[in-house]
């Protein structure tokens, strides 16, 4: 194995522990702080492998469904705090 999939799969597989656990948290706003970097990081290196190693692009619409998610987490997060204004 290579740099290049070791890197992959050591963010996926960070990427699906931290999904969980955000799930098993929801109502821990600094816990969803934490998700939002570190999925917002593994999403990065995730698309910048695709790009730079694959010449199918297709593979990004993975990577752009996980950002959707973290969006909508953002989303979310700033709807708690506003709670507490």
């Amino acid at each position: 194995m290579n740099i290049i999939y070791i890197t992959a799969i050591v963010s996926v597989l960070l990427l699906l522990v931290f999904v969980i656990l955000s799930v098993v948290k929801s109502n821990n706003l600094s816990f969803q702080v934490i998700y939002i970097v570190v999925a917002s990081v593994n999403i990065g290196i995730i698309a910048s492998l695709i790009l730079l190693n694959y010449d199918n692009k297709s593979a990004l619409v993975w990577p752009a469904l996980l950002l959707l998610h973290v969006i909508t987490k953002v989303f979310q997060l700033r709807k708690s705090l506003k709670q507490f204004e």
